[in-house]
């Protein structure tokens, strides 16, 4: 049998699925092949296991995957079979060569066939295997208590070859590379098995610094490198908590770490070096040598009220603008909403993830490039509004190593401000310190909203909800999104002062859509006020928000407007969310409308995750209208689009 040789297997895709395949290959991702002569059937390991088939017919070559690739030519998954199939030494492998999981037969007793071995012939089997699997040697190394002499950097090195060894043409690990660490992770749990604490914790910190250290050149879209790295971490510090380490057997490790938490170049990986701190310090003296290393890396915490829309205001300032904040017209706005990006937050360069998400995502190793907004926020933004250009400061925190002779840094980000000012607190907490917890907090809450909540909880748990209140208040006219912060001042206000509670609850409807803040408002009004009220709402939405219009309609019943303001808006994505509540009113129409909005996003685009889109759609479809008529629609979809096998094929799975 000829199989394709290499230059043809490269005319038969593109060049980057060929560089794909080919890293597949040499990655060793082909778990099973068989070959029978012309018959070639694989899986190859990707985000999931896809089945390959290919059948060579005298010249001609059909190959199929179950991948989603929709693309010009034959995918990764195929490229690297074929290279398989016309590697020189495909023929020293069974022609049917799966792997194999099938244990030995229940008659095989290894126990009695180790004690019927002599030791002289145990000792050259087990030499022989030694010889020829490092990994192997490693782990007996690791077994029997041999110091290996390899550093921190010596196992980087190895894993920085890994690294080396699956870039792509373009010197990147593509999305969907997953280097394997576990033959490091398993010579780490050997030694903390066997209670060598700095060796096991050396190779935990080789694969943490490794991979934030190739940081810049990973995909790392599917998170896969950021938990590998908060695994390795986290081992690292369990491995010298559980060993019940004295204090000063410790510190080295205390030392790292806090030098590791300021001075990660990622949010996330600052988090997870704080996380194994939290784990390690478990006495008072580790806590304390913990705060006294901050102290002695930190120059001072600069909580200087600075000039931006987000900073706090003097007390006048927040008597002026406190009509403003609670008006009933919504017109008048004295902050932004959380549902608006104004144009003007870019004034000062690209916002980070925090000012995006508020603390809730924390992705900084974006090798792929910028992420676009709705990556970020989904619908949480629905517009972009324009304003005027305005000055974005940042509080700051000086960060000076401790020999002056080494490069002094400067660390601005609001973030890592707000990472060591938790660190504080957690010190604070731990210690039972509840006057200077309380006096940082005093301090502070005005830093971030979390730790204004914080602050206010902390009050109210301790009686004191008259300055509850007024901190809360002060967050509220500091902080752009202040949504948590005025639940909490709702429920104080609810016995203290109804008419605040209500103008709160408001607030809460109008600029963070909280639909239990609507109930609860409604609750409070009479008929004639809520007629009032229900007005004012809808001229909102239908300046602001027509989507919220639409939700507004259903949340209260009004399914016809709903069905019209669905007809003026042409969104697929509302009339599908919308189908088991409005279509009530017409389902023929509604199937009509549906119809209208699925035909140009058939043709819009093209790939199986987005034909499986449409196969969602057509069975949210399905019901409106008799089988007939549905019918009917499907057979024209197919018929437009029977140039796309994938399509047709995403269909038939879909039972269409």
């Amino acid at each position: 049998m000829e199989y394709p040789t290499r230059e043809a297997i490269r005319s038969r895709c593109t060049e980057q699925s060929f560089e794909r395949g080919r890293n597949y290959y040499r990655q060793d991702r082909i778990k099973e092949i068989e070959i029978d002569g012309g018959e070639i059937r694989a899986i190859v390991r990707g985000s999931n296991d896809y089945d390959v088939a290919i059948d060579i017919v005298d010249e001609t070559i059909k190959t199929h995957c179950s991948c989603p690739y929709d693309h010009a030519g034959d995918c990764k998954h195929i490229v690297a079979v074929l290279l398989a199939v016309d590697d020189e030494e495909t023929d020293t492998v069974s022609e049917t060569a799966p792997e194999s999981d099938e244990q030995l037969p229940a008659t095989v007793d290894i126990e009695s066939l180790v004690e019927q071995t002599t030791a002289d012939e145990l000792r050259g089997f087990l030499l022989d295997i030694l010889s020829d699997d490092r990994e192997l040697r490693d782990r007996f190394v690791a077994f029997v208590g041999e110091d290996t002499g390899k550093t921190v950097y010596d196992y980087k090195e190895e894993l920085n070859q890994l690294f080396d060894d699956a870039v792509s043409q373009r010197g990147m690990v593509e999305y969907d590379t997953h280097i394997d660490f576990s033959q490091y992770v398993d010579l780490a749990e050997t030694h903390r098995e066997r209670g060598h604490v700095e060796t096991a914790t050396d190779i935990y910190r080789a694969i943490a610094e490794a991979v934030a250290e190739n940081m810049n050149r990973i995909d790392d879209s599917s998170g896969y490198y950021g938990r590998e790295m908060e695994q390795a971490i986290e081992a690292y510090a369990e491995t010298v908590a559980e060993h019940d380490l004295s204090h000063e057997r410790k510190r080295p490790h205390i030392v790292y770490f806090c030098d590791a938490f300021l001075g990660a170049n990622h949010g996330f990986a600052s988090d997870y070096y704080d996380d194994a701190l939290r784990t390690l310090c478990t006495a008072d003296a580790d806590i304390e040598y913990w705060l006294e290393l901050l102290d002695e890396r930190i120059s001072g915490i600069s909580l200087n009220g600075v000039t931006r829309q987000d900073s706090p205001r003097t007390e006048n300032e927040r008597d002026n603008s406190s009509e403003d904040t609670s008006s009933d017209d919504p017109t008048t706005r004295s902050e932004r909403t959380d549902n608006v990006l104004c144009a003007s937050d870019f004034t000062d360069g690209p916002l980070t993830t925090d000012d995006f998400t508020g603390g809730a995502l924390d992705i900084e190793h974006l090798a792929v490039g910028t992420l676009k907004l709705d990556y970020f926020v989904g619908d949480a933004f629905e517009e972009l509004r324009i304003d005027e250009p305005t000055t974005v400061e940042q509080h700051t925190i000086d960060v000076e190593p401790a020999d002056s002779d080494a490069t002094e840094r400067r660390i601005s980000e609001s973030l890592r401000t707000r990472r060591v000012l938790s660190a504080y607190i957690y010190f604070l907490e731990q210690l039972d310190s509840e006057d200077a917890l309380a006096n940082l907090y005093d301090d502070i809450y005005l830093e971030h909203s979390r730790f204004c909540k914080q602050y206010a909880q902390q009050l109210i748990d301790d009686g004191e909800q008259d300055r509850a209140i007024e901190v809360l208040e002060d967050g509220i006219h500091t902080f752009r999104s202040p949504r948590a912060l005025r639940w909490l001042a709702a429920d104080l206000y609810e016995d203290r002062n109804p008419e605040k509670y209500r103008k709160t609850l408001k607030r809460l409807f109008l600029d963070h859509t909280e639909w239990d803040a609507y109930d609860e408002l409604k609750s409070t009004c009479s008929e004639h006020e809520w007629e009032s009220m229900y007005e004012e709402f809808e001229q909102h939405f239908q300046r602001d928000d027509r989507k919220n219009l639409v939700k507004l309609y259903v949340h209260d019943g009004d399914l016809e407007k709903a069905f019209a303001e669905l007809k003026d808006n042409e969104d697929l994505s509302l009339v599908r969310k919308y189908r088991d509540s409005v279509a009530t009113v017409d389902p023929v129409e509604y199937f009509e409308l549906y119809r209208e909005l699925l035909v140009p996003f058939a043709a819009n685009d093209t790939g199986r995750r987005h034909y499986r889109d449409i196969a969602d759609h057509l069975e949210e479809m399905q019901e409106l209208v008799p089988e007939a008529r549905f019918e009917e629609f499907v057979d024209f979809l197919k018929d437009k689009h029977s140039n796309r096998p994938a399509f047709l094929d995403e269909l038939e799975k879909a039972g269409f």
